[in-house]
């Protein structure tokens, strides 16, 4: 029998943006802690398309006895990679349609490699699947998209055990941000997820758009005239967690770190790709993971060392954040306004600078209105 989920994502063996391996290692560590906690290790499976990594990860990881259970590999040898991703230093349209294309579940659900996957959502979505589904629209026929919760900075930077982030999502989860914007499925992806059909029939991701970002957004544009979108984050409370890897000093915008697609293309159809979708071409087989790498067995934790630990993470996290908040937000938002201020001091005679200073505090703090822009305020 077939699995009933196919969870599929796209990595490589390198350093992104800090330690990508560790990311890995424990994205699919907690999903395979999570599925084996259930019981259902037949019934979801991950497929790791590695592509152009020099030394394979599947020869690179240390995965659990329970993450290598589920877990595949699909490699994407250097040579091939290099030519197909052109000018794109990492292709993820190309990656993800293969490992869809490869996938043997049910159900096809596309998560970023540092994106954890919650036990909420798998007992609810396994138990949906098993015929308990509560909603009138078909799920066979119906569109899965979920935003995420972030698991800050400051505590995943330190590539702390699993046992520490496992701790954190158990004792704070619900209470972390979530990563979303006024239309949800055109914000960061928890996990975009539809029936297997959907994605056959519609080629998977515009293989066009070897870039980064919109490659959800335009697939989605594809398929919602068809079939219905469902806020998937709102019925299993956003049970998935993404190990932040951007600097609070630093941009989140897509495009200070990779060029990003430009969504000027001229439209191809439900299906942009054709038959040839998803590097159908290509011999790139489904490998099973190494097994037996992992020392997260039982006997080698000592709990009793467990709880400090995580205590001391915790309250360094904490720490952190509020000092990058004084720093990054409160010092530099005051020091672009003192800027500015001194700026219209410099401009006018000494006697003027009262007048000066009451116009400043009025555009601060108006007394009867919203704030505007009005050249102090820091821009959005």
């Amino acid at each position: 029998m077939p699995p009933v989920l196919s969870l599929i994502l796209c990595s490589r063996n390198d350093q992104y943006m800090g330690n990508s391996r560790w990311r890995l290692e424990t994205t699919l560590g907690y999903i395979g802690d999570r599925v084996a906690a259930l019981g259902r290790e037949d019934d979801v499976e991950i497929v790791v398309a590695d592509w152009g990594s020099e030394v394979p990860l599947r020869e690179a990881l240390t995965l659990s006895p329970a993450a290598a259970k589920i877990v595949s590999f699909l490699w994407i040898p250097p040579v091939p990679a290099r030519e197909l991703q052109r000018d794109s230093p990492f292709p993820e349209v190309l990656a993800l349609n293969a490992a869809a294309r490869r996938a043997r579940g049910t159900y096809i659900g596309r998560i970023d490699q540092d994106t954890l996957v919650g036990e909420r959502f798998l007992t609810r979505f396994l138990e949906w699947a098993d015929g308990g589904w509560p909603l009138d629209v078909r799920m066979d026929a119906a569109l899965f998209f979920a935003n995420r919760r972030a698991i800050p900075y400051r505590f995943a930077s330190r590539c702390p055990p699993l046992h520490a982030v496992e701790r954190l999502i158990q004792r704070d989860g619900q209470a972390l941000r979530i990563e979303t914007w006024r239309i949800f499925y055109r914000s960061d992806v928890g996990v975009w997820l539809l029936h297997r059909n959907l994605w056959f029939d519609c080629g998977g991701y515009d293989e066009r758009m070897i870039h980064m970002n919109s490659m959800e957004i335009e697939m989605i544009g594809r398929l919602m005239p068809k079939y219905p979108m469902l806020d998937l984050g709102k019925l299993v409370d956003y049970d998935f967690y993404h190990l932040d890897h951007y600097h609070p000093s630093g941009s989140r915008r897509s495009s200070s770190h990779r060029k990003v697609n430009d969504g000027v293309r001229a439209p191809l159809g439900f299906n942009p790709n054709g038959e040839s979708w998803g590097l159908a071409a290509y011999d790139v087989p489904l490998t099973p993971a190494i097994r037996n790498v992992g020392a997260s067995a039982a006997g080698s934790r000592n709990p009793a060392s467990e709880v400090p630990l995580f205590l001391f993470l915790l309250v360094s996290t904490r720490l952190r954040m509020s000092l990058d908040h004084l720093h990054y937000r409160v010092y530099r938002k005051w020091k672009r306004r003192g800027g500015k201020a001194w700026t219209m001091f410099s401009r006018e005679p000494i006697r003027r600078w009262p007048q000066v200073t009451v116009e400043i505090l009025q555009r601060l703090f108006p007394p009867d209105a919203p704030a505007s822009d009005d050249g102090l305020k820091d821009t959005p």
